[in-house]
């Protein structure tokens, strides 16, 4: 082999290592398929893309509420469709009570709200009054439907997690783990200075 040869493979070489990372880069922003079933480091159910919306919109009497505690925070929202907070409800509410244990120093980012829908004093009252960081408020079925329309597969008991901006994001079944939820906030307080 000359030099010539020699001389031209090594600047292809030089070519390929400085260009080859690029082109990947696009054929995957170009195709993203291609990688779209790899495991996801997040715990709960994405919402994709994210629903902006206003607490307010979801509440009895929500405009005339005082709600200012929740602004600019993050807000893990359980979601009662059917009137009744049974065992497995309460069970929920109270591993959830639990994150602010696990949090620890950023227990204050995270704000409670359950949804309650039943017309009558029910056990979550009772629950609510020993667990002063729940914030419960009421509202109907008018105000379930436009939930729903916002997210289709939504079932009793959910949870859904809501940014500082008031995006839904993430959407947590009611027997999720307190420990996977746990690690879903600490990497998006990580990641977000906001709220």
């Amino acid at each position: 082999m000359n030099k010539l040869t020699k001389n031209r493979i090594k600047l292809l070489l030089i070519i390929g290592l400085f260009g080859l990372p690029p082109l990947i880069a696009w054929v995957l922003f170009s195709y993203p398929k291609l990688i779209e079933n790899n495991e996801t480091k997040n715990y709960g159910a994405l919402v994709a893309p994210a629903v902006p919306s206003e607490l307010s919109e979801f509440l009895l009497n929500g405009p005339v509420l005082d709600i200012s505690q929740l602004k600019g925070r993050w807000v893990l929202m359980h979601v009662d469709l059917d009137g009744r907070c049974d065992a497995a409800c309460i069970q929920s509410t109270h591993l959830v009570h639990q994150l602010n244990v696990l949090l620890s120093k950023d227990a204050s980012r995270l704000k409670r709200v359950y949804l309650d829908k039943s017309a009558l004093d029910s056990q979550l009252n009772q629950v609510a009054k020993h667990d002063q960081g729940l914030n419960v408020f009421k509202w109907q079925q008018l105000h379930i439907n436009k939930l729903k329309v916002l997210i289709p597969e939504l079932a009793d008991g959910d949870m859904l997690l809501v940014d500082p901006l008031g995006n839904i994001m993430m959407k947590y079944r009611q027997d999720a783990d307190p420990y996977g939820i746990q690690k879903d906030l600490k990497l998006l307080f990580k990641a977000s200075q906001i709220g």
